[in-house]
């Protein structure tokens, strides 16, 4: 928007780009739940770098797509929901959070695991297209908790404060009182 606050072309360009960015990942997401991770593929460049709670860092479309083959293999079915999707786009880059719950079903038994997480993603336009150049899957919690993940996998919230120090702003905020 401009001064007077009407809306500008750079403005509805970025709403565009934005909602663009969140179409990539349904895509993605639309692939995995469909058990088709080449398919998933298809929003990386193709020297994607990204880190997916397995302890190995990916380099690459083609080497993501089998290790996310791997991962994927072992669920009978999942089911993935996005939520509080943001993309911050400066020119031909951006970066993008968006938050998940995933849902899946065990193959071979009837147990379920529940993941919560979001993705951080480092995008850039290559041709007119958004493509997704680095991401990192960063876990909040799951259940149940898997004993094959190890705690240091779990990222939290970055920026995320302790609770001592919540303690501490709440008698802060008390004694103001």
């Amino acid at each position: 928007m401009d001064e007077r606050g009407d809306v500008t072309e750079g403005a509805i360009a970025e709403l565009l780009a934005a909602r663009e960015i969140e179409g990539l990942m349904i895509h993605y997401f639309d692939a995995v739940d469909a058990l088709d991770p080449f398919r998933a593929v298809e929003i990386f460049t193709d020297d994607i770098e990204g880190d997916f709670m397995t302890g190995h860092p990916y380099v690459g479309r083609e080497a993501i797509a089998r290790g996310l083959g791997k991962i994927l293999i072992q669920y009978e079915r999942t089911s993935h929901h996005i939520t509080n999707h943001r993309a911050t786009i400066t020119g031909d880059t951006a970066t993008a959070l968006t938050y998940i719950y995933a849902f899946h079903r065990m193959r071979g038994s009837d147990d379920t695991w529940h993941l919560w997480a979001r993705h951080v993603d480092d995008l850039v336009r290559v041709d007119g297209r958004w493509l997704v150049s680095r991401r990192v899957l960063s876990a909040i919690d799951s259940v149940p908790r898997w004993e094959r993940i190890d705690d240091d996998w779990y990222y939290g919230h970055p920026g995320r404060r302790s609770h001592a120090e919540m303690e501490d702003q709440l008698r802060a905020t008390a004694r103001q009182r």
